[in-house]
């Protein structure tokens, strides 16, 4: 059997927040059917052009669905319902997606139009560049942690004999959507909230980068 030292090495990236997603669900309550489904229609089309008008383009907005239901408290005797629609948009900016929203307020002074706004997992960045440095940094992990157990048990180290990628974990950044929960702003007849909105940097998050690295000894 021949004799080797097997190590992980590992290697760290930070990515940045470069793109906010969001669903928007709008949705309409009234106490005949037909008014539900065709006030909300009417409602989805309104956000859309108000949203369109406020500076997102229309490669910004996407189709999220249409739910229609039946509260359970309503009285089995009335034909009521409650319908929404799903937008989803995508922008770089989220004081961008703000002064959207805020565009959209007089279209919920209805009470019975709610509008609901959910972050979404956001996209990070993905740059092969530094994908590169931390895969050789990883390796380079790895050596160093080999050479130090060679040299307190009096052996030489190696050839790379064997390399295991052990694929790489995500953190998370703590920004809306990028939590082990579901966090969500729940807005009724209102949107954005008004006034300027300051920008900061985007969220950040850890992605590492594992190798198991088996490495020859000579005795």
């Amino acid at each position: 059997m021949k004799n080797y030292i097997e190590v992980t090495g590992s290697a760290k990236i930070v990515e940045q927040v470069m793109e906010y997603r969001t669903s928007l669900e709008i949705s309409v309550r009234a106490a005949r059917e037909d008014t539900a489904t065709s006030d909300a229609g009417i409602l989805r089309d309104e956000c859309i052009r108000g949203l369109l008008d406020a500076g997102l383009g229309r490669d910004q907005l996407s189709e999220g669905g249409t739910a229609i239901w039946r509260p359970w408290h309503w009285k089995k005797s009335k034909n009521g319902q409650e319908v929404s629609h799903k937008i989803l948009v995508t922008c770089k900016a989220l004081a961008q997606l703000h002064k959207a929203l805020d565009t959209l307020e007089p279209l919920f002074k209805n009470e019975r139009n709610t509008i609901t706004v959910s972050a979404q997992q956001p996209r990070f960045e993905n740059d092969p560049a530094k994908l590169t440095a931390a895969q050789v940094a990883a390796i380079r992990d790895a050596r160093a942690k080999a050479e130090v157990i060679a040299s307190e048990t009096g052996l030489q180290l190696g050839a790379v004999a064997q390399v295991e990628d052990l694929g790489t974990t995500a953190g998370r950044s703590g920004a809306y959507g990028d939590e082990s929960w579901g966090a969500v702003e729940y807005a009724r007849g209102g949107g954005g909230g008004g006034g300027n909105f300051e920008e900061l940097e985007g969220a950040t998050r850890i992605r590492t980068v594992n190798y198991r690295v088996r490495f020859g000894v000579v005795s």
